[in-house]
């Protein structure tokens, strides 16, 4: 197996060079030339979005939480890609922007466009981590090795794959890993079904439910329901990982109907682990964590030969995601911060930055992957810290010509911090140094319940605030950023 999975990875490879070859400029590189249909954007995004948190985070955390752990995956997620299509992707698209921040810097100035990118890029790295630690999860488990000797192969083997095709290359893998994912689990599927040893009429009446249990059999609040889902839906509506797939597009339709189909995709092949996770804990089937759950009931029940075509969907799960988020990492701090200091440089400087940043993104991720945390932990970070008032300033900046520079600063500050507080980031931060100090912190410092609703709540409010300020003249310079009035896509 640890044989086939290594002709699999360097089959990756040899596409990723070969498309190297045609990566001369910027714009080739992050956006693959703009040459791509609705197919390869549908299946690129799909791909892109169907991670290692999908695979095997979602089914073991239904398994544990019913369908309440299938909130984000696959509901959660399929719904934000629908909301791409309805909101982002045709007027994104349509202004020829490399990066979501570039159309920032258009509305509403580059203070804003700044802000947005170094709010982004720590939330893509963390992304990235969450993928590269599910990589190491299943050449350890595969292969028999130490996960931290697996983590570290697996982070240089997506390091060097991803530096070297770009978006371009990217993109022609995802059409093999998404018809290797597809297949693979549809394979799964089939073979847990006809053992016999998993039913339907087996899964009780609270594995259906939409809330969680807490430990004291009491529901979990509304308000932490209503949390859960905005956090895939609302929190990941910004993510650059995606948004660079319609953004290579060949027209601003394309790029809707590309993001329409990966929805439909997502959520065909994401009920998938949903279902083994229901079925899985009503057969009593038990794993050693809620990460390593689909791993070890595959193991169980396919032959060899079955097992290892899982694995490559999960290796091409990973691959597909990871890439493009450590692209995505360059080209917004490429673009968006070096090119804002640095101006005028020639296109192989720039395609030189380009590749030199997606390498130190992916040391970055590794770090981060190796200090423990869970994938769908990682995930739910990532998803939610910083992008509540990104993704109020641009839904409102891309529909209307309400607000400017102020207004989307403030918003993604307010955004920002109340993500921080809400999410109990400083009680975090110390207790990488202290645990016994963490824990006698304030109650304000530790978190709080509905933590990513009151942030986007928070930045809506002081946006429509200072919006409101600005278009009054009492605050905000009106000659400073015309060409945000005027700003491609309104």
């Amino acid at each position: 197996m640890v044989a086939a999975l290594a002709v699999y990875i360097v089959l990756q490879f040899a596409i990723a060079v070969w498309a190297s070859r045609f990566v001369n400029s910027e714009a080739d590189y992050f956006v693959a030339g703009r040459r791509f249909g609705v197919l390869m954007v549908g299946v690129s995004v799909f791909a892109t979005w169907f991670g290692a948190e999908t695979v095997m985070g979602a089914s073991g955390a239904i398994a544990e939480e019913g369908l309440a752990g299938g909130r984000a995956d696959p509901f959660g997620y399929t719904l934000c890609l629908i909301g791409m299509a309805l909101f982002l992707a045709y007027k994104l698209r349509e202004s020829g922007v490399m990066t979501f921040p570039d159309y920032i810097q258009l509305r509403f100035g580059q203070r804003a466009e700044v802000t947005a990118a170094v709010l982004t890029i720590p939330t893509s790295i963390i992304w990235a981590s969450a993928q590269l630690l599910a990589m190491g999860q299943i050449l350890s488990e595969t292969a028999g090795i130490d996960l931290g000797f697996a983590l570290f192969a697996g982070a240089v083997i997506i390091i060097l794959y991803t530096t070297i095709g770009g978006l371009l290359g990217d993109a022609m893998t995802d059409m093999v890993q998404g018809t290797v994912m597809m297949g693979g689990l549809v394979i799964l599927l089939i073979t847990v079904l006809a053992t016999g040893d998993f039913s339907f009429s087996h899964i009780g009446a609270e594995q259906l439910q939409w809330r969680l249990t807490e430990e004291d059999g009491t529901k979990e609040s509304w308000l932490s329901t209503i949390d859960a889902w905005m956090i895939p839906i609302v929190g990941s509506l910004v993510a650059q990982e995606a948004i660079s797939r319609f953004l290579g597009a060949k027209s601003a339709s394309v790029a809707r109907m590309g993001c329409y189909l990966a929805s439909g995709l997502y959520l065909v092949l994401g009920a998938i682990p949903l279902v083994i996770g229901l079925l899985g804990h009503a057969a009593g089937f038990e794993a050693e964590s809620t990460d390593s759950y689909l791993p070890e009931l595959a193991r169980q029940y396919l032959s060899p030969l079955m097992y290892t075509v899982l694995m490559g969907a999960l290796v091409s799960a990973i691959l597909s995601t990871v890439d493009t988020t450590l692209l995505a990492v360059s080209a917004i701090a490429s673009r968006n911060l070096i090119e804002r200091v640095a101006r005028n440089l020639p296109e192989p400087r720039k395609l030189l930055f380009g590749r030199s940043l997606t390498l130190l993104a992916g040391l970055f991720a590794y770090a981060i992957a190796a200090s423990g945390e869970t994938i769908k932990g990682l995930v739910e970070i990532a998803s939610s810290f910083g992008s509540a008032g990104i993704a109020v300033a641009l839904l409102i900046g891309l529909h209307s010509k309400f607000g400017r520079e102020m207004a989307a600063l403030g918003a993604m500050v307010a955004g920002a911090l109340a993500s921080f507080f809400g999410e109990g980031m400083p009680a975090w931060f110390v207790s990488l140094f202290d645990e016994g100090a963490s824990a006698s912190m304030p109650g304000w410092t530790q978190g709080y319940e509905g933590s990513y609703l009151f942030a986007v709540l928070a930045a809506l409010a002081v946006y429509l605030v200072i919006g409101g300020l600005e278009s009054r003249g009492l605050i905000g310079d009106r000659k400073k950023s015309p060409a945000a009035i005027d700003a491609p896509g309104l």
